[in-house]
Order: C-alpha cells, then sequence, then structure tokens
C-alpha cells in the first residue's frame, strides 16, 4: 500500500510507487519543474498524458457552488463512470487502485482527460479543495503546494501548451491516421483532427449506463445514424460489443466469473447470445443501406478462425435479407492464439487490427485492471513487439490492411515503433492526433528500421522510448 511522508532532502521515485515527499530540485521526469521540500507526492502510473493543475474533489464529495474543473479523485472508477464525467467539472481523475491500459483509462484517453492509477489509498486522505498538480506523464500526483510551488507548477502547464513543435514538412505520415471516439458528439471533430476515418468505435461505450437498450435494434440504428452523418461519408469501422472483462454490464445478467477477461465475452458472447448480436448487425447495415455509409464490421475477442466464419455467416444473412451493401469484415488480433494462427484468418478477412491492450495483457499474463502489477505492464515488451511483428508480416503477406489501436498507438513514442513494425494504419483518440501525427512525420526509413531492429531485439518500453527521443530529436 502507498504511503505518504515527508521528507528534508530529495527524495528518489519509489520502486514500488510508493508516494514521497519531494526535495528541493527538479521534479524527476519534469527538469524545468521545481517544486519545494514541503510538497508531499502519490506516485501511481502514468495513465494518459497531460499535466493539470487544480483543487481536488473526492467522488463522492458534492460539487462546490462555485463551480470550475477539478481533479477527480477515487479509489477506481468503472468505464461508465469515466464515459458519465462531466468535462466542464472534471480535467483529470487519480485512482487510488486500477490498471494503466484499462477500459476506464481507455475512455479517458479518447476523452483526453490526464489520469494517474494505482497511486495507492492514501490519496483518498487528500482534502477537497487541496490544490494539486497532477503529472499524467510521469503518473505523480503532487499535493502540499506552496504559493511558489503552484506558481512553478501553473508556469510548468502554460509552457507545455504553448511549446513550439517542429512540423513535418509536408505533413505526410507512412501509416493512416483514424481516430477512436466514446461519445457521438465527438465524431464531428474527425475532420477537424486530421483523422481518416473512425478506425474503433467502441459500440458497447455508446450504451453505459443505459445498457438495457443493448437488445433494441432502433437503438443502435440511431447511434450508428447519429455517427455516420457527423462524420460526413467517411469511413466507420464498428467493433461488435466487446462486453466482459472489466466491463460489466449488470442489465444483461451476465453470471460472474472467476477469471472474467478469459471467459464469455467479446465475440464468444454475441455468439451465445443472438439478442445481442443480431440487433447490432440489422442496425449496421440498414445505416450502411439508408444513409450510403462507410461502415466496416469488426469482431472482437476471436479465438478460432470458426469464429470468424459463424460470424460473418450470420452478417451475410442479415445483408441478403435486408438488401443491403456488403461491408467488409475483420477481426480484432489480441487474444494470443489468434495473433498466432493469423495466416488461418488471411483468406477470409478483409482487414486485421491489433489491440495493443489486451494483446498485452495476455502475452505477458499480467491483469491490465492490478494495482499490485501496474507499473510492470510493458507494452512493448519483445515478446509484444515480435507478434506485432508476425501479425503485420501476415498481413502484408496475403495483402491484408493491418492497424493498430489502444493506448500504444496514441503515444507517440510507441506509434512510431508500431509503424516501425509494419502496421499499415493506427487508430488514435482524437485528442492526441496532433502530437503523433507530427512525430511520425519526422520519421524516414532508416530511423524506423533501427527502431524495428531493436524492437524485435530487445523490446521494452523505456529502451524503445530513449531510442526514438533520441533518433527523431524529440
Amino acid at each position: 500500500m502507498n504511503s505518504t511522508a515527508r521528507s528534508k532532502g530529495p527524495a528518489e521515485v519509489p520502486e514500488d510507487g510508493a508516494a514521497a515527499s519531494l526535495g528541493h530540485g527538479s521534479v524527476q521526469g519534469n527538469p524545468l519543474l521545481v517544486f519545494s521540500e514541503s510538497v508531499i507526492r502519490h506516485d501511481g502510473a502514468a495513465g494518459t498524458r497531460g499535466f493539470v493543475v487544480a483543487p481536488v474533489r473526492q467522488l463522492h464529495s458534492p460539487q462546490p457552488s462555485g463551480g470550475g474543473s477539478h481533479i477527480l479523485i477515487a479509489h477506481d472508477l468503472t468505464p461508465a463512470d469515466t464515459s458519465a464525467l462531466d468535462l466542464t467539472q472534471v480535467s483529470a481523475f487519480c485512482t487510488a487502485a486500477g490498471g494503466p491500459t484499462s477500459h476506464a483509462v481507455q475512455v479517458a484517453y479518447s476523452l483526453g482527460i490526464p489520469t494517474i492509477v494505482a497511486a495507492g489509498d492514501q490519496v483518498l486522505t487528500v482534502p477537497d479543495g487541496t490544490m494539486c498538480a497532477l503529472d499524467g506523464d510521469t503518473g505523480t500526483l503532487y499535493s502540499e503546494l506552496t504559493e511558489s510551488d503552484l506558481a512553478a507548477a501553473t508556469a510548468h502547464r502554460d509552457r507545455r501548451a504553448t511549446r513550439p513543435r517542429a512540423r513535418a514538412n509536408d505533413g505526410s505520415t507512412p501509416v493512416t491516421l483514424t481516430g477512436t471516439i466514446t461519445r457521438p458528439s465527438q465524431a464531428a471533430e474527425l475532420r477537424a483532427a486530421g483523422a481518416d476515418g473512425l478506425g474503433l468505435l467502441a459500440t458497447e461505450l455508446l450504451f453505459l449506463g443505459r445498457e438495457q437498450d443493448l437488445t433494441d435494434e432502433e437503438q443502435h440504428y440511431r447511434a450508428y445514424r447519429e455517427i455516420a452523418r457527423a462524420v460526413g461519408g467517411a469511413p466507420v469501422t464498428l467493433r461488435t460489443l466487446d462486453i466482459g472483462g472489466d466491463k460489466d454490464m449488470p442489465a444483461l445478467g451476465l453470471p460472474r466469473e472467476d477469471n472474467p477477461f478469459l471467459g464469455v465475452r467479446g465475440l464468444r458472447l454475441s455468439l451465445r447470445r443472438p439478442d445481442l448480436f443480431l440487433p447490432q448487425l440489422r442496425a449496421a447495415y440498414r445505416v450502411a443501406r439508408d444513409e450510403g455509409a462507410q461502415l466496416r464490421l469488426m469482431f472482437p475477442m476471436v479465438t478460432h478462425v470458426e469464429e470468424f466464419l459463424q460470424a460473418a455467416e450470420a452478417a451475410r444473412e442479415v445483408q441478403a435479407e435486408l438488401d443491403a451493401p456488403v461491408l467488409p469484415l475483420g477481426v480484432m488480433v489480441e487474444v494470443p492464439a489468434c495473433a498466432l494462427a493469423v495466416d488461418q484468418f488471411a483468406g477470409h478477412v478483409d482487414f486485421l487490427s491489433i489491440g495493443t491492450n489486451d494483446l498485452a495483457q495476455y502475452l505477458t499474463a499480467m491483469s491490465r485492471t492490478s494495482a499490485d502489477l501496474a507499473r510492470n505492464i510493458d507494452p512493448l515488451h519483445v515478446a509484444v513487439t515480435r507478434t506485432v511483428r508476425a501479425v503485420a508480416q501476415a498481413g502484408a503477406d496475403h495483402g491484408i490492411p493491418v492497424s493498430a489501436c489502444g493506448g500504444l498507438a496514441g503515444d507517440p513514442a510507441g506509434a512510431v515503433v508500431l509503424t516501425a513494425l509494419g502496421v499499415t494504419a493506427l487508430t488514435v483518440a482524437l485528442p492526441y492526433l496532433p502530437e503523433v501525427r507530427d512525430t511520425l512525420g519526422r520519421t524516414d526509413a532508416t530511423a524506423l528500421a533501427t527502431i524495428r531492429d531493436h524492437a524485435l531485439d530487445t523490446g521494452g518500453s523505456r529502451h524503445l522510448r530513449d531510442l526514438v527521443t533520441e533518433l527523431l530529436d524529440l
């Protein structure tokens, strides 16, 4: 369990992430940020990037009458909790538990909210209204800020917001960049963000808090139609329902599982529950027919090629019944069995999308929601990078596009590594697209080859991040 303490001199970041005081000098990871020795640091794991200075508010405390934006503090948040956040009142959050690639963090990522997870129970004692600085890059919440500390934190935040960024000469990138959203209202931002369509629409997230509508074809139809109209004809990849794991939906009455991430989730559930699957398929094909929408259907948590063939047959039957256009069909490559046997899918699918969060979880046997493992999960472990490369190569050999999604795609260094490994497209949350595009625009074939070789030889986030930073002068 994390603890908080003061000391009279500088303190290193503890290996176990325990909260500790920060003495005079620069903040680790932020050489331009200097705090006094009275500052208390609560070290967790970085969830989503960003730096926020604001008063904190505990989850169950009432919103102050004066309004304004806060850093929300909670023991943990579900994806539904995160999706329901009012962004005029919450600018970031810090949780005592949770994991950096949990679905709650992924929702925050799509909304552009800086986050810290696994900061320990001591963070729950920070009083409401306390001015704090939250550094999503390093995974640290700073409290007990003096006036000079607050001035330093505010100046650092402002420097980050206004720092100039080098631009690529022609704005081109070596891969296609698509977007991902959580709320239908974000769809209109797609074109302004420079995304070439929606590379992943996690359809279950559209229904958080109203799970009873998941069996209602008209509810799906209206949601997909709204998004199709908002994107103005851009391609949209609908991922069919990925329910299970840490995305619990009580209204469905699903049985409790001891290992929900290894249980009946994703396509496994859809094939067992036609009442969930068929309304979704019918709605998608109706929107494609009625609106001329460029939709693609993608199935999650596929293990056997037979599962894909069964789902594809159901989709084609719906398409024929509705006299709708034929839609491209693909799979999420996130189960190691699918990744290792991806050649068996090559003759059947139209596209592949690597889900880096779940793939890393399963390859390293580390739960994406475990606070104890939050600082151990490495999305660039050499086993992950080699698997990504193998899937990308299989796609290239069979002429099938291979995209990658997850928090790694929205991290500039991670996006470069994925590109070096051979994916043809990246799906990035809209708030992070400009920085990813800028970084990719600085790459060349020589740098990508060097990064690829290192990724396949040793892997590792720290090593690869340092390498990308050095080669691209970030």
